[in-house]
This record gives C-alpha cells, structure tokens and sequence, in this order.
C-alpha cells in the first residue's frame, strides 16, 4: 500500500493517472517482496543440487493467469482446478464480457479438482535468483528485462522501451482484470446488501463480489486491517461492505481499479451518481490515488473542466481578466450536473474544497438559461443566495451588457416552462437583473465604454443580434434610473452615444441618423 491516507492535493487528471499507476506498481512489487506474509498458496523449494535451496512464496492465482505455458510447464506442473473453491457467478464476474478483455498468455492445463485452501510446495532445480526474478515479473510487469521475450515465447519487438513498458502495463492489468473476473482461486467474498433498483421496488437485495485476499490486503489499508484479522483457517471468507457509500456499480470499478490502478480497465462507464459513491467508496477504504483519479475525471470528463477548478483565485482571474463566463463550458449537461456538483461537494462526509470552488463558479458562469433548471431550483435557499451574491462580484461594467442578455434569454426560456420549480428561478433571474441594472445605470460611462457596446456603435446596430441586445440594455437603463443616477446617465447617453464623434469623419456622429441604435436611445 504506497498511499493509505486521501490526499490532500488536488492534481489534474494525468498527474492522478500517473500517480494511480506508480502506487499500484508499488504496491505490486511489495506484494511480491512480501509474498509469504500475505496469503500464499504456493512455495517452491528452488535451487541447482547444493546448499543454496530457498523458498519462494507465491500465489496460484498470478501464475495461473500470468504465466505462459513455458513457466507452468517447468514450474507449476500441477493440474489445478483454480475455480474450485469459488461460488457461482457473482456480480464481478458477470459484469463484463471477459473474451474481450483476455490476452492468450495464460496455460491451457486443463483444470481438475484439487484442494486449495492448502499450501502447496513444489520443489525445481533452478537458480533461485533467476527463477526470482522470474516470479517478480509475473507480478509487477517489470525486472526482467530483455528476457521478457524469451519467457512470453514472443518474438514480437516493439519500436522503443516506452511501447514496450506500455505494453506489459497494459497486458498486466488484463491478465489481473482475468484473475479478478473469473474468479481464479478466489479465497474472499464481499457482500452489499441494500435496494439498488431504481424502480419503485424497496425490497433489499444482496450483491456478491468475489476477490483476492493478497490483492486486497496490498492496495487497501481498511482491506489490509479488516482481513489480517482474521483467523487463516478460514478458507472462504465474507466481508460486509456498508451501503452507502457502496452500491455495486461503485463497488465494481473500486475493486478494477485496485486490481488495475486505473478506472478505465473496461468498456464500461459511469454515470455522475456512481462516481459520487466511488469517491465516497475511496474515503471509506482510504484510497488516495482512487480519490485523486475520480476526482480528476469529474472535473475534466464529466465537467469538462469545472471551469479550471484546480486554478486557485488569482491564477483564474489572470486566466479570465475578470470577464464573466468565459472561463468554462456552459453547455446543457454541465448545466445540469453543476448543482448536483455543487451540494455533492458540501455533504458531510465529502467536503471537497476543490470540486464546491468549481461548482460555484460553474453556476455563476452558467447564470442565463443555464439556470432554468430543475437541479438548479432544487438547490437550497441558502446555496441559491450565495451563488447570487457570487454573480453580484462579477456584475462589473465589463459584463454589465452580457449579464443583461443572459438575463433575457433566460426569463423567455422560463416562459415556456410550466413546472412548479421555474417560479423560484424566475424570481433569482429578476432578483439578479435588479442588480445589473443598478450597476448599467449607476457606473454608464464604464459600461457604455466596453468592447461589446463599443462594437455595436461601430456596426452602427446593424448586425442581426444587435437590435434586440439594444432594445434589452435600454430596456435595462429604463428599470435601473432613479433620482441618484438621473444626471450622469442622461448626460453618458447623449455624449457617449447620440454625440459620439465618427471614428474617420470628425464633424459627423458615429451613429447615422436612421440608426437603431439612435433610435432606442
């Protein structure tokens, strides 16, 4: 176990990858180091004919899903039956297609019946060395070097040492992905008992996985307390998981990834509930690098960035200059995920700083139509008011113009809704233009002086969208006017744009007489 406390480092998605990686192959190699400590089924008596005979401990499971036929012919002939002391097909088995997954370097010794709850010892004359480094390649995919070919029986080569170390990676885990998922000399079940239907069916059911113990006791240290404990002379044991935080979608992609060190150890995918509850499932098992990698993949895959949720403050507000809504993806589905972001972040047992800093800004660049959703309206009063108050500090000149039309858009969107919920958006979208135009009419010269309005002079309001953008900022001016502001705005309204001189022709304004803009002025 290369990490047994999360994290509390937030790194993107490849640094979480690369680190997933790095523990797991640590953790394989300790495995092997400390093979004799951790479950072993098998020793072998090596040595060439002297004084030199040593043990060497290992598990039937790895050599039997590992090993070519070469290794098995000259160091595991035995005829094993790895099924023998497994149940029926659980949910780990049966959740995937394994024919896709399996590469064809394991035996064809045909199974039979034999005990395997007993130690079995197998004596070869070999040195043990050799045959050391051997087994550790079995195990970790790595230290044997060039003989890597010669003990796959391949003759394939590859173009350099980095293809080639991805390819033992890779062909690694798809060998423990087999292990794990036919159930080879499985010793410990893992049992969930809830209602996982989402039908309207309340009955509890009970999800078994099938597992290893040394796998389990090498990547976890809840696993490593919880079954060390136990007597050994069990020989096929249960453990009970709590749901939640597991459910047996969860509970599936925890077992591959520690199996793998990855979460993409399949076809299969996620949806944002089930990578909440393996979150939650890495809290619970104290798997930082789980914890590190899903929640990298819920800002970059899910979020498509959370708008650059690992970004501190002001290394966001240099990214973005301060202007709103450009930093991030405001699309339908984020839109909808961002609130269930939002409350999942701020739970009890999650309290994730990074993933409420991103959802909070999400929603604030999401405001418009990206509110006029019933995630949204389902937030809390109290998170609903402190993301208003988070758009009040981007309510500057700079997006005053902007503000207003994602305000517009959004109340005609809410026209077309007839759920209860648009009430209490409707009345945060009005709550919230109050703001803008206060800001439109008490700072004009700023806002009547940014790009965007700059860029309607110029276009002299012909441009297809400017006519309404116009007609929405005046209709602003007119809502946000009052005794205070008066003044200032009439004379910002008569020299900033009805007197404003031609770029190119000094005596005549900018703004034609027929202009639109003229006009609603």
């Amino acid at each position: 176990m290369a990490q047994d406390t999360v994290s509390v480092t937030n790194p993107a998605l490849q640094e979480a990858t690369k680190k997933s990686t790095i523990a797991w192959r640590a953790d394989l190699e300790a495995l092997f180091n400390h093979a004799k400590d951790r479950f072993p089924d098998v020793v072998w008596e090596v040595g060439e004919g002297d004084d030199t005979e040593q043990e060497v401990w290992g598990h039937k499971a790895i050599v039997y899903a590992r090993a070519p036929p070469s290794f098995q012919a000259r160091y595991f002939s035995f005829r094993p039956n790895p099924y023998a002391s497994s149940p029926p097909p659980t949910t780990s088995a049966l959740s995937l297609d394994l024919s896709s997954s399996r590469t064809p370097s394991p035996t064809s010794l045909a199974p039979s019946a034999a005990p395997t709850n007993t130690l079995l010892r197998i004596s070869t004359s070999i040195n043990p060395a050799l045959f050391s480094n051997e087994l550790e390649y079995l195990y970790t995919g790595q230290g044997f070097g060039e003989a890597f070919e010669f003990l796959y029986d391949s003759s394939e080569s590859t173009p350099n040492e980095a293809d080639a170390e991805e390819l033992r990676i890779d062909k690694l885990r798809k060998d423990l992905v087999f292990m794990w998922r036919s159930r080879l000399y499985s010793d410990v079940r893992i049992s969930l008992t809830g209602n996982f239907s989402s039908s309207s069916n309340h009955e509890n059911t009970t999800a078994i996985f099938s597992s290893h113990r040394f796998i389990l006791v090498s990547r976890s240290q809840y696993f490593h307390t919880a079954l060390l404990s136990w007597p050994n002379k069990q020989d096929h044991q249960m453990l009970t998981l709590p749901s939640p935080p597991f459910t047996p979608a969860s509970l599936h992609f925890t077992l591959g990834f520690i199996y793998t060190g990855t979460l993409i150890f399949s076809h299969r995918s996620y949806d944002l509930d089930t990578a909440f509850h393996i979150m939650r499932s890495s809290i619970y098992l104290s798997l930082s690098t789980l914890y590190d990698e899903i929640q990298a993949r819920i800002v970059q895959e899910m979020m498509h960035g959370l708008f650059h949720a690992f970004l501190p403050f002001p290394e966001y507000e240099r990214l973005t200059a301060g202007s709103w809504g450009t930093g991030g993806c405001r699309c339908r589905q984020c839109a909808r995920r961002a609130p269930r972001i939002l409350e999942f972040s701020l739970a009890d047992d999650v309290k994730n700083q990074l993933l409420e800093r991103g959802a909070r800004r999400a929603l604030v660049g999401l405001f418009g139509e990206g509110w006029c959703t019933s995630e949204f309206a389902a937030l809390s009063p109290k998170l609903r008011d402190g993301l208003l108050k988070g758009l009040g500090k981007r309510t500057t000149p700079q997006n005053a113009f902007a503000l207003v039309s994602a305000a517009e858009h959004a109340l005609a969107r809410l026209g077309a809704v007839i759920d209860a919920w648009s009430g209490d958006v409707k009345e945060m979208i009005l709550a919230a233009r109050k703001t803008i135009d206060e800001c439109v009419c008490s700072q004009p010269e700023a806002c009547f002086s940014s790009p965007e309005w700059n860029d309607i002079m110029e276009r002299d309001g012909v441009a297809f969208e400017d006519a309404e953008r116009v007609e929405w900022i005046m209709a602003s001016v007119s809502r946000g006017v009052d005794e205070r502001n008066a003044a200032p705005l009439y004379q910002t309204l008569v020299s900033s744009i009805l007197l404003r001189p031609h770029t190119t022709e000094t005596d005549a304004p900018m703004l034609s007489p027929t202009s639109h803009v003229r006009v609603q002025v």
